[in-house]
């Protein structure tokens, strides 16, 4: 400790810091130099920040006023900004965020003592004169103050002799002294005291080095494998990181310094003391129990599936711990109603609905239930009253959890519990608001939060170049020192002209001022230890970075640094020789029951036998994803059901060609009804009305449209329409539905299936038939019966509508002819119907005896065709193992 300050803290002298930081590291400094002395006891040290001095004497100052809390500040000025909007028309300003640089420009003009008249102010800076104006009538009022006014009152206090002061003050680690400041300490002088301005000596033959890392991770790495190299020679060694720009640097040096420092962490979690600390916590809002709590209390009357599924998996409510399995499972089926956003009170019923699982799962329909509930409290009532109620309701939903917290997370409950008494504080500066309203101001204030567990540090200091103003270090590396880092670009403040900024040289005014202040802070951070060493990221996001104007005349070194020990580097690095096993057989189908999966199966294993292993054995597949509205499968369902509706009651051809249009058009409209009837009870929801209406014009057109095409066919008369059958197909037994069966003129039978999506029926010709549901539906049926197989391509545009497929008589059936088709037939030198029949005959049952069998090698049939929209190249790494034969292609 620099024998200046300890000397004044021994003799009782009132040491004043610039921050907190600095006033516990010099009581821990002074503490550390009595041990040193063999002192077992001694006399605490008046070593306080300026803010808790502040806070302190202004308590000792009969007749002080009342001075607003931030909130309380910030939410003054919200209504005062509101009020203005709203009578002046200017709905383009958000409100919370001009608001808070419109008191940010009312205290720098406090604390400058600074004025600006209406002639020398644009409109942005005269509508600030508005709104200061009406904070100093309602302040006026009601006797309101700034804190930022206490340094101009305690000075008039000293002046009148209403506080005793102490002989000798030192005000520790200011790099500059604002006007308010300095009033206040004249005051102090004019009543005899001494003020003293004490900065750390400077280290004389300081080794100083400037490294430029490839980029910021290359950096980060290279200073934590220096801090080991430091601490394996001397374990007792005070060394600080100070990062200009440290909210840039935070992840970056809390992962890598994790990695490299404390490896043992990464399992040990947060109860484990970190050998760091960083002096920039996060936002309070990012910790996962308070955005839980948030979450909770701004659900809407409807909520999405997103914020449903977070709802079922999320850990911070009560028995979550108990429930997780049978919440799991409600998440999937509700995400297989492919419903894009549900009413609570609906999403309530359904979660009853599932009675396997909720009865499993009876506290989420619990907290479903009251939050449903919760939403239709429409009064209004003071930020207290929903402070109050926002607790109560918290409880009532289990919040935080069943299961432990850990130390980190205890602290941000116990942060959130005192914002909620923040909120409460506002009573006195607010009007009544309703539940919504409430829940965005508390989201809206704890987002402004930051939070910084107490008890995670460590001997090694993370600081900013602020924060680390006063301290002395045995080592220190300084990062980021980019030319955009020191100095830093200006940033004005937007509701006080610039002229007037300049005049008075406020913070962040102009590139001469923070020129000079960033000089400042580098005499100050080149003279912090005796071994420094300066770096900066050569290249950012592909653009050249330049160093920091201050590093000229810094030679270029390389510090020492210890070998990497991140998990990840070790571990490969010490990684054993593998054996590599293929393992791609699984055991054979046990039964003979039909399977569950339809000629999905087929298809699958048609595709990639590892599919079909994956998705029917193991049962391993995606979660559905909702979309806004009619999703593309329930559309073509609602098509498949509209003309299956129509033919049950039209039957042939002969009556369709008999019907008029007007009959025909009343008859496609009862079958749409019955089609979006048919879909709200599959997926146990109402469509909204004009949805409704807009889908059922759009089902009418397509089938009206659809009908023309019937029309122009040889005779026929509907056999079936879904109609189901067990289908054997090699060892597999299997269920599989056709859409339709028409029977034909000379006594055949077609098959067909309605496509509202892309038809292919090509890969019927392949080896691998990867469109298997109607060759399926064809084994085990007497060749000379089946007379076409046809895809019916549905779609909204006519040129676009017809048959697909094969035929024994092709001509007959609108938009069948294909050339693409037809020469494929002439390649495989199949010129018979019966010849596809009999290939059919062939391949299928292959695919179903490697199912039985278990076969489930990783095989696409077609990189493209397999594996672009598969949901499981993440399980079978397949795309890993094309990296690896392209290496070798590459060797």
């Amino acid at each position: 400790m620099d024998k200046t300050l300890f000397e004044a803290a021994r003799d009782g002298h009132l040491i004043i810091t610039v921050n907190d930081r600095l006033s516990r590291y010099l009581s821990q400094e002074y503490d550390r130099e009595q041990q040193l002395k063999g002192l077992q006891a001694w006399l605490r040290p008046e070593i306080l920040s300026l803010a808790a001095w502040l806070a302190r004497i202004q308590g000792q100052v009969p007749g002080m006023p009342l001075f607003l809390n931030p909130a309380q500040l910030q939410h003054v000025w919200e209504r005062i900004v509101a009020s203005d909007v709203e009578h002046t028309g200017n709905l383009l300003l958000q409100v919370p965020q001009t608001a808070r640089r419109a008191l940010q420009a009312h205290q720098l003009l406090i604390r400058y003592a600074a004025r600006f008249a209406s002639h020398e102010a644009a409109e942005d800076h005269r509508a600030f004169l508005r709104w200061r104006q009406a904070w100093q009538r309602v302040a006026s009022e009601h006797d309101w103050h700034d804190p930022a006014e206490v340094p101009w009152l305690l000075a008039e206090a000293f002046d009148q002799g209403l506080v005793s002061l102490p002989k000798k003050i030192l005000f520790a680690g200011f790099d500059e002294v604002t006007p308010d400041l300095f009033h206040l300490r004249t005051a102090m002088e004019r009543r005899g005291t001494s003020v003293v301005s004490w900065q750390p000596r400077a280290f004389p033959d300081a080794r100083r080095l400037r490294v430029a890392a490839d980029d910021a991770s290359d950096e980060v790495g290279r200073c934590a494998r220096w801090i080991r190299a430091l601490l394996r020679a001397n374990p007792q060694a005070r060394i600080g990181v100070v990062a200009p720009q440290l909210e840039a640097y935070r992840e970056l040096v809390e992962q890598i310094f994790t990695a490299e420092l404390e490896p043992d962490r990464l399992l040990a979690g947060d109860e484990v003391p970190h050998l760091f600390n960083l002096s920039l916590g996060q936002k309070l809002d990012r910790v996962g129990v308070v955005d839980a709590a948030l979450r909770l209390l701004r659900v809407g009357m409807r909520v999405d599936q997103g914020e449903i599924s977070w709802l079922l998996c999320t850990p911070y409510l009560g028995k979550a711990d108990l429930e997780g399995g049978a919440r799991a499972q409600l998440d999937r089926e509700l995400r297989r109603l492919r419903r894009f956003d549900w009413p609570l009170p609906r999403l309530a019923k359904t979660l009853r609905s599932f009675k396997k699982y909720a009865i499993a799962a009876p506290g989420l329909v619990d907290t479903v239930t009251i939050l449903a509930a919760e939403l239709k409290r429409s009064s209004k009532h003071l930020p207290g009253y929903w402070a109050e109620h926002f607790t109560h309701l918290l409880q009532k939903l289990g919040w935080p959890g069943n299961r432990g917290l850990s130390s980190v997370e205890y602290q941000a409950v116990e942060h959130f519990r005192k914002a909620l008494a923040e909120l409460a504080s506002l009573d006195g500066v607010s009007t009544a608001m309703n539940r919504s309203a409430a829940a965005a101001l508390l989201a809206r204030m704890i987002s402004n939060e930051d939070f910084q567990p107490e008890g995670t540090g460590g001997p090694l200091q993370v600081l900013g170049e602020l924060e680390s103003s006063g301290m002395t270090f045995d080592h220190l590396w300084v990062l980021g020192l980019n030319d955009t880092a020191l100095p830093r670009h200006p940033n004005p403040n937007p509701f006080i002209p610039l002229p007037v900024q300049r005049r008075h040289r406020m913070k962040r005014a102009d590139a001469e001022r923070e020129y000079h202040f960033a000089g400042q802070v580098a005499d100050r951070l080149f003279n912090a230890a005796p071994d420094i060493v300066f770096s900066w990221p050569a290249r950012e996001k592909a653009a050249e970075q330049r160093p920091s104007p201050f590093l000229k005349g810094i030679v270029d070194g390389l510090p020492p640094q210890a070998e990497s020990s991140a998990p990840d580097r070790v571990l490969w690095q010490a990684r054993p020789i593998l054996e590599k096993i293929t393992d791609d057989q699984g055991p054979p189908i046990s039964t003979r029951k039909p399977f569950t999966g339809g000629t999905g199966i087929i298809k699958d294993q048609a595709l990639c036998p590892f599919r079909a292993f994956a998705h029917h054995r193991l049962r391993a597949e995606r979660l559905d994803v909702p979309d806004i509205g009619i999703d593309n499968l329930s559309r073509g369902s609602l098509a498949h059901t509209v003309l299956e509706l129509f033919w049950a009651q039209v039957v042939d051809q002969a009556t369709l060609l008999a019907l008029d249009p007007p009959t025909i058009t009343k008859l496609l409209n009862d079958t749409a009804e019955g089609a979006l009837d048919r879909l709200e009870r599959e997926l146990r929801y109402d469509l909204p009305y004009r949805q409704r209406q807009i889908e059922k014009q759009r089902l009418v057109f397509i089938a009206h449209q659809w009908l023309q095409l019937e029309r122009r066919r040889g005779s026929f008369r509907v056999m079936a329409a879904e109609k189901s059958r067990t289908v054997t197909i090699g060892d597999l037994a299997i269920r599989t539905r056709i859409d339709r069966i028409d029977e034909l003129g000379d006594g055949t039978c077609a098959i067909i299936d309605y496509k509202t999506g892309r038809a292919d029926p090509l890969q019927w010709l392949d080896q691998r038939i990867t469109e298997p549901q109607l060759p399926a539906y064809c084994l085990d049926q007497p060749h000379g019966s089946i007379g076409a197989v046809m895809f019916a391509v549905v779609r909204s545009k006519e040129k676009e509508c017809g048959f697909s497929g094969l035929a024994r008589d092709t001509e007959a059936w609108p938009g069948a002819t294909s050339r693409t088709l037809d020469a494929r037939l002439e390649e495989q030198g199949w010129t018979l119907f019966e010849e596809v029949l009999a290939h059919w005959d062939k391949a299928l049952p292959a695919l179903g005896d490697a199912f039985a069998r278990g076969d489930a090698a990783v095989d696409p049939v077609d990189p493209e065709l397999a594996c672009q929209y598969c949901d499981l190249k993440a399980l079978c790494r397949i795309l890993e193992q094309r990296c690896a034969l392209q290496e070798a292609d590459d060797d």
